[in-house]
């Protein structure tokens, strides 16, 4: 699905509008930008990880955003969820430079929703990044290979850092949930009991194909 997924954003280059990847960390955003980008020319890529980057682009003005774009024709920003105000920025260079095609990838996609979705109404192409599906895992592997691994799949996921890796997939995988899905998910509401939202999961976890009700799982909480 990486292919067509590239290809519909490719079909969406510079026709006036922004263009947004949501998704999880370490699904491959980034990789996918850079295939995207593979044999173009005249590129700006604003990493939001740094803190240079992240103070100009949080409540940016033109000039500013003039002077860092330059006569670049696209500007790349990954992991805008880390700028504050950032859907007003976009919608800034979006109005402003229309002659640059902006693309933007952003981890925590309900948290960047809510920045983007009003200031950009009207003003994007928006594309949601998952980790590597069944089809493609078959494509890859071949289907026998595919049907043998079915068991760790499941038990790990399809994070393609997981996948390349294999015989490392339990460190892979509790260092990638450590690091960066626990770490998005309690950036997203200000959670501040970690301890409770491990909890939570197991206690979905032990309750799948089942209906259960608050009363329920506010017991298996409380570890009742």
């Amino acid at each position: 699905m990486t292919e067509k997924l590239r290809q519909s954003i490719e079909n969406r280059f510079f026709k006036g509008k922004a263009i947004i990847i949501t998704g999880a960390r370490q699904a491959g955003k980034t990789t996918l930008v850079h295939r995207v980008l593979d044999d173009k020319k005249d590129i700006v890529h604003l990493n939001c990880d740094e803190p240079v980057v992240r103070e100009t682009l949080t409540d940016a003005n033109f000039a500013d955003l003039k002077r860092v774009i330059g006569q670049n024709k696209i500007v790349f920003i990954d992991e805008a969820q880390r700028v504050k105000n950032i859907g007003l920025t976009l919608k800034l260079i979006t109005d402003n430079i229309q002659e640059a095609q902006l693309i933007v990838t952003g981890s925590s996609s309900l948290d960047l929703a809510n920045e983007i979705n009003e200031p950009l109404t009207g003003r994007k192409w928006e594309f949601q990044l998952f980790p590597i599906s069944w089809e493609e895992y078959v494509a890859y592997r071949g289907f026998l290979k595919a049907k043998s691994e079915l068991n760790q799949r499941i038990i790990y996921g399809m994070y393609p850092d997981v996948i390349n890796h294999p015989g490392d997939e339990n460190e892979v995988f509790l260092q990638l949930s450590d690091s960066y899905l626990y770490k998005d998910l309690l950036a997203l509401k200000g959670i501040r009991k970690p301890d409770l939202l491990e909890k939570l999961l197991q206690a979905l976890s032990l309750q799948i194909g089942s209906e259960v009700s608050y009363n329920e799982l506010s017991k298996l909480l409380q570890g009742r």
